[in-house]
């Protein structure tokens, strides 16, 4: 925004953090010295902290306490003021906690909406989901708004047997569930796993892979049943991988959807995967999320339509890449660059072997590794060895247990809102944001962009054993 728009007023930053001070140390380490600033600040110079620091406002907060966490005077300020409200504020682990993912992923954008009604010149709430908010929806997705109620398990019960009643869901009866289940738990010893296996069974109930989708579903249906006359814009995003292009490719921050099984796989560590070979990888580099919610954004907040739209930022319905093709990529790009460890040595990549049943998987895990620990050592393994290769054996197994929904992935996304959006831009803008995913050579792009891009902007630094 700061780079294509820069005569953007201001940005109200909303940082968690415990008071001003702390805001602004993760505004400056985290923005200001970020090596994705570096172009921005080329571009201005010795003006660049004074540009930033006029643009930017950090502001204390949590997206899901009252007012954001504010104090009064700033969020009246704020809702006076701001005519546009990004939402990517989110809890993205698949396995989370339900209380804090419901906190995080309901709770926070019910806050959101209780300040956006207070907004006087409020033109657009732009709130970024996930395709995957989808749950277990088989075949083309459509970009369909969520509304309360509303289930995956109901849509395929009713598609069978339209008079056969199934429990609706709501946001407000799952919040208060969960609030009385902890009252009902007296003490905190095991309160962890109890919160993350009711999520997962809440979710698999109502017919979600888990707990992030579908808190993520339901966060969406609390914006559309409070948003009146809002006009929201909803952005579904698929597997995130670094930038295609801008502001330089290859930039990605933390391991996404696909890097930690092809790190583990570049490690010798998972010569084998719990999945459908032909089974599509749906992915989207990060810059062209930003360059469609840009271009949306544009569009939706110059007509101010008190409607709901939902884009899919997705590849898998017009230029597909699947599991097997993946791998053969990368397993090309580790036969030129095999990983080395710290003690040197080099670790050489098999094609990759892929199961659908978990008892073949973890047998075939246990006879590989087996095998290297014998090959390094020339000798049989000692009691040390094997139970460090069966608790590696055990984590993998539960790995590909949090991945399996999406190693098994029966649909693909319709992207027909983002084609529209490209119709509607002229050519100075496709080339300014670039949203077209038909571009992308998938083999060259893993090869020579993502997998050098994750090893120097995530790895590089981190000692790897």
């Amino acid at each position: 925004m700061l780079r294509t728009t820069p005569k953007v007023n201001k940005i109200y930053l909303l940082i968690r953090a415990k008071d001003k001070e702390a805001a602004f140390h993760r505004l400056k380490i985290e923005i200001m010295e970020s090596e994705l600033f570096k172009c921005l600040e080329e571009m201005h110079g010795e003006y660049y902290k004074s540009f930033i620091l006029d643009k930017l406002i950090p502001i204390v907060g949590n997206i899901y306490e009252p007012n954001l966490g504010m104090d009064i005077i700033t969020s009246d300020k704020i809702a006076q003021e701001i005519d546009l409200i990004v939402d990517s504020a989110a809890i993205t682990t698949f396995d989370e906690r339900y209380d804090l993912a419901l906190d995080a992923n309901v709770n926070g954008p019910y806050q959101l909406m209780m300040l956006a009604k207070k907004c006087k010149k409020l033109k657009l709430l732009m709130h970024y989901s996930t395709a995957f908010a989808n749950g277990e929806r088989e075949g083309l997705i459509l970009e369909k708004p969520f509304t309360m109620g509303e289930s995956i398990t109901k849509e395929k019960i009713t598609s069978i047997s339209p008079y056969t009643n199934f429990p609706s869901l709501d946001a407000h009866n799952e919040i208060d569930l969960i609030s009385k289940l902890k009252k009902n738990i007296t003490n905190n010893i095991g309160l962890e796993q109890i919160m993350k296996d009711f999520g997962l069974e809440r979710a698999k109930l109502y017919g979600w892979q888990d707990t992030y989708s579908f808190t993520k579903a339901i966060g969406e249906m609390m914006i559309n049943n409070m948003r009146d006359e809002i006009p929201i814009l909803i952005i579904r995003p698929s597997g995130i991988t670094s930038s295609y292009k801008e502001p330089f490719p290859g930039w990605i921050q933390g391991f996404r959807i696909i890097d930690p099984l092809v790190f583990f796989y570049r490690k010798g560590d998972l010569p084998a995967l719990l999945a459908d070979p032909d089974c599509l990888v749906d992915l989207v580099p990060v810059d062209m999320v930003v360059n469609t919610t840009m271009a949306a954004m544009a569009k939706h907040g110059n007509l101010q339509n008190p409607q709901l739209n939902v884009y899919h930022v997705a590849s898998s319905s017009i230029n597909p890449v699947t599991f097997s093709q993946i791998f053969d990529y990368s397993y090309d790009c580790f036969q030129l660059f095999p990983f080395v460890n710290s003690k040197g040595d080099k670790y050489e990549v098999r094609k990759m072997r892929f199961f659908d049943k978990i008892s073949d998987f973890e047998n075939y895990i246990w006879e590989v590794l087996s095998k290297q620990h014998e090959v390094q050592d020339g000798k049989k393994l000692t009691k040390i060895q094997i139970r460090l290769i069966k608790k590696k054996v055990e984590y993998l197994k539960n790995f590909s247990k949090l991945y399996e929904p999406y190693l098994f992935y029966k649909g693909w996304f319709d992207n027909g809102n983002v084609r529209k959006l490209m119709g509607d831009m002229s050519e100075e803008e496709k080339r300014s944001f670039e949203i077209d995913v038909t571009k992308i050579n998938w083999k060259n792009y893993i090869e020579n962009t993502h997998i050098p891009g994750v090893q120097k902007y995530v790895l590089e630094g981190k000692r790897v054993n």
